[in-house]
């Protein structure tokens, strides 16, 4: 193949010189009817030679080109004509005038060519640069940096490369690479027969990994290598970047939590002190005046006590819930768990307090499990039961159920009375929001359905409210039925 690329530049070459050589004959044979002398003709033997010197990139070709005039012309035109005179002192002082400017014409041809090819290669190199920065620019992690320039290096190169943070396990020379933050492998005596050249991803004296390059088909020349250091060094300044960034993430959800601490301490203290003061006043009334309060009175008080107590465990319950949600350091117990008996238990809890509305649980077909932090869930089921107990009419129906969707089991708490306000539907599931209660029912400090949404997306489904068409609200969350291995494995959230 590169024979036939020199041939084919060689025949394009010598077909310059001989359209010149013939153009340049030509106009010397019209000077010649004009009357001219042969210093016109000169003259444009030497823009031949020139011009052939700068097509052609050497200077060879001009004074191939400048001997072909000056024998052409002795024969044609100068006197005896159609013979050769011996060469005398003119043609050899016309033959060093060519193959000066051939020669200097050619190199000045070859040094522009390369400063050409140079400047084209420098913005090839700044383009390609200029990609890979757009691609680290929208990276959002440390992973999608490394993945992005590894896939741009690979399809660059037209070589395998990969870069891989952290500690290598297996490979010798890459370990050698992270720990000494050299380069190691393919070219390196220590390592014969090694495919892989192991350059360290690092920043300072801070290593973040290693990037393995292919070399089985070949080492790497030095503007391979020149572009390879700078695209490891954007990549080291999006790691370092996004790494800034996940720390200022981290430092806004401390603040968040903490806010979120103080105002839910502020409305724990405020709303705490009622049904406190309640069971304080109602035991200390019945303690000094037991013989004189009726039995129906008696039993008023003791219900009202419990009644506060009740309110009192839901919200201590839903608190703890909130706070396992939230703390990262405490993984969820994904166990699985018999969807009737999630549903049983949460209606069992429930039971005491539903006055005279009706619950009907409609289960699963079939007996299925799904993989779930059992006893949050059943919080949620009871949160949602006892949201629709509070906001419906007491002789309301209220139905619970389950069914499988595919790959999700999805649980709906439904009743048949009032529904949502429109302007409520959107932020019902917020922290702090909450509506009226019906009247006699205690209100709460709007964290159950908040909770409960939380519970949900910690075990990666969804959660939605909606007004039923014939009246009533349904509330319907969703679960997956499976998770991963590795999450399995790790009891993660």
């Amino acid at each position: 193949m590169l024979r036939d690329v020199r041939f084919s530049l060689g025949g394009r070459n010598a077909g310059i010189a001989a359209l010149l050589f013939v153009a340049g004959i030509a106009a010397a044979f019209g000077f010649s009817l004009l009357g001219l002398g042969a210093e016109a003709s000169f003259l444009l033997f030497v823009l031949g030679v020139l011009i052939v010197s700068i097509e052609t990139d050497s200077g060879v070709w001009g004074i191939i080109l400048g001997v072909l005039y000056l024998l052409v012309y002795d024969y044609f035109f100068m006197v005896p004509h159609l013979a050769l005179p011996i060469l005398n002192r003119n043609d050899a002082i016309t033959l060093v005038i060519f193959a000066i400017v051939a020669l200097i014409t050619g190199a000045l041809a070859n040094r522009m060519k390369q400063q050409v090819e140079i400047a084209e290669h420098n913005a090839l190199v700044l383009r390609r640069l200029n990609k890979i920065s757009a691609g680290l620019i929208d990276s959002t992690s440390a992973e999608d940096a490394c993945a992005c320039s590894a896939s741009a290096l690979t399809q660059i190169l037209g070589r395998e490369v990969g870069m891989y943070l952290g500690r290598p396990a297996e490979d010798a020379a890459a370990l050698e690479c992270f720990e000494q933050g050299y380069q190691t492998g393919a070219g390196m005596p220590e390592y014969p027969g090694c495919t892989v050249r192991y350059l360290p991803l690092s920043a300072k004296s801070h290593v973040y990994g290693v990037v393995a390059v292919d070399c089985s088909e070949g080492g790497l020349d030095a503007s391979c290598r020149t572009f390879l250091d700078s695209v490891i060094s954007q990549t080291v300044v999006a790691i370092e970047r996004n790494e800034l960034e996940e720390h200022a993430r981290a430092d806004e959800l401390k603040i968040e939590r903490e806010r979120f601490k103080t105002t839910l301490l502020r409305s724990v203290s405020h709303d705490l002190r009622t049904p406190l003061a309640g069971i304080q006043g109602n035991a200390e009334f019945l303690a000094a005046n037991a013989d004189q309060v009726s039995p129906a009175d008696r039993d008023a008080l003791l219900s009202s006590m419990a009644s506060d107590a009740r309110w009192l465990a839901e919200m201590i319950d839903n608190l703890l819930g909130m706070t396992r949600v939230q703390d990262e350091d405490v993984p969820l117990d994904f166990q699985p768990e018999v969807v009737d008996d999630v549903i049983g238990d949460a209606v069992a809890r429930v039971m005491p307090y539903r006055g005279e509305h009706e619950i009907a649980v409609e289960p699963p077909q079939d007996v299925e499990t799904v993989p779930m932090d059992g006893k949050l869930i059943r919080q949620v089921l009871v949160n949602l039961i006892d949201n629709a107990i509070k906001h419906s009419a007491p002789n309301s129906r209220i139905r619970v159920s389950a069914e499988r969707a595919g790959d999700d089991m999805v649980f709906r708490v439904a009743d048949d009375d009032g529904g949502i306000a429109p302007d409520m539907l959107e932020k019902i599931f917020g922290r702090f929001v909450s509506e009226d209660a019906e009247p006699g029912r205690k209100g709460g400090i709007g964290l159950g359905l908040s909770i409960c949404k939380a519970i949900v997306e910690a075990h990666d489904g969804s959660i939605v409210a909606r007004n039923n068409r014939e009246g009533g609200a349904t509330f319907e969350f969703t679960l997956p039925m499976h998770r991963a291995e590795e999450e399995d494995a790790h009891g993660g959230r």
